[in-house]
């Protein structure tokens, strides 16, 4: 799979699809692929130097593929009826699921992999930070944009490799890590798994495949060294005391403890994920006195509790999609603006997971002040009959309205709330994107 010099990635613009062309880019191989549409994503790895299109006629990549030897990489949310990999199958070629091919990269490494149903991307980027700051030769896969660096994929050297495990599809389940991480076990993907019980059976095969030492929040009832704040555990936060950047807190491990130490995160379930990250960095064998002044110079990841002061309001933007993230930012913005007025803008992502958990977004969307919901966005799904906004918009107690996108812009402008939360993983991320650029705010 590894000794192709030419690659088409059907997807490409998808954030686990986006940083495997990097690293392909950066080995020196051409990459070519296909999406739906142009994104930043895809501008930058336009710039990079693939060659990307945005139509799924066969024609517009016939061209470019008169040799034979060209691995094909698709991404999991790409269906086998797909006509750009129907073409390629019935051309005699051998596509692979971006999952495997992730797994051949990453299992001939060193690899540390942060699995979990939620903080996947912000646990994963903080050890990206961290190996960085103490200069490890690693390289990172990571499921958002980190800041200030503005990509998805860190290559600092090959020695070691930081990797999200993604349970959707059982992809995990092809990652064999040197050590690893789970952060939660809430439902979710029940498109896929059917039940809760077939998810956590899921990933305790998953920490089967560990080989070394595996990490699990103090709720998770696997074999591991635990971590939480305020709780009897190995790796331990307490005294979390809020500043306006983040968190001092004092840390138990162990070996040792220290006292008063700055955590830059929003949000205690982001304290959360970045004692995970600081039990696996100090896991991978380096000293606790390295890894804490990183815990205090993390930038944050785009769309991940981003914070925009625009007129008299604070925005708030976030990739929150499950109910239980949904409680999360809830939480973190009721502790840090206790007083304040705090309307949520929401996009349901999935017409399954809406179907699944419609009475929990109701009810967690339902303790903000007021609610504008979006029509729900479909990624990779069709439509599933009586499943839309609406119903859950009939099931919020608080003042709720559906919002169209249209009017989007013009809802910040004339909002009177005194924070705006604008939650989801579809589309909204660049309608908000689109907003600040008309506020001169990058």
């Amino acid at each position: 799979m590894k000794n192709f010099k030419t690659y088409f990635l059907i997807g490409i613009g998808g954030i686990g699809m986006s940083s495997i062309a990097q690293y392909l880019l950066l080995k020196g191989c051409k990459v070519f692929g296909y999406d739906r549409t142009s994104s930043y994503i895809t501008d930058l790895l336009e710039s990079k130097g693939a060659v990307i299109s945005f139509t799924d006629s066969v024609n517009s990549i016939q061209k470019y593929f008169k040799k034979s030897k060209i691995q094909i990489i698709y991404s999991a949310a790409i269906k086998p009826e797909h006509p750009i990999l129907s073409y390629f199958v019935l051309n005699g070629h051998v596509p692979i699921k971006r999952a495997v091919f992730l797994a051949s990269i990453v299992n001939d490494t060193e690899s540390y992999a942060v699995a979990g149903t939620h903080g996947k991307t912000t646990t994963s980027s903080i050890l990206t930070h961290i190996f960085k700051n103490i200069k490890v030769s690693f390289s990172a896969f990571v499921g958002g944009i980190m800041l200030p660096e503005k990509t998805n994929f860190i290559h600092k050297g090959f020695e070691k490799t930081v990797v999200e495990a993604d349970e959707f599809d059982r992809s995990f389940l092809k990652l064999y890590p040197y050590a690893a991480c789970i952060t939660s076990l809430d439902a979710d993907h029940l498109d896929i798994y059917k039940s809760h019980e077939s998810l956590k059976q899921a990933f305790y095969y998953f920490s089967k495949n560990v080989k070394g030492q595996l990490i699990i929040h103090h709720t998770i009832p696997f074999k591991g060294l635990t971590y939480g704040l305020n709780v009897k555990a190995d790796y331990v936060f307490e005294n979390c005391n809020q500043s306006n950047d983040g968190y001092y807190v004092d840390i138990k491990t162990p070996d040792k403890s220290f006292s008063k130490i700055f955590c830059k995160v929003t949000g205690k379930h982001n304290l959360e994920n970045m004692l995970a990250a600081l039990a696996l960095a100090h896991q991978s064998g380096h000293e606790l006195e390295e890894i804490i002044p990183s815990l205090g110079t993390f930038d944050g990841i785009m769309r991940r509790m981003i914070t925009h002061q625009i007129d008299n309001k604070i925005i708030i933007d976030d990739y929150a999609h499950h109910p239980t993230e949904i409680a999360a930012v809830n939480n973190t913005l009721r502790e840090k603006y206790p007083d304040s007025y705090i309307e949520v803008i929401f996009q349901p992502h999935l017409f399954s997971r809406t179907r699944d958990f419609l009475n929990d977004f109701a009810f967690e969307l339902s303790k903000f002040d007021s609610v504008k919901l979006m029509q729900i966005y479909p990624a990779r799904e069709e439509p599933i009959p009586g499943i839309d906004s609406l119903r859950i918009l009939k099931k919020i107690t608080s003042k709720a309205a559906l919002l169209d996108r249209k009017n989007f812009n013009k809802n910040l402008d004339t909002n009177k709330a005194d924070v705006v939360a604008i939650l989801g993983a579809g589309s909204i991320g660049g309608y908000i994107t689109e907003y600040l650029k008309t506020k001169s705010i990058r």
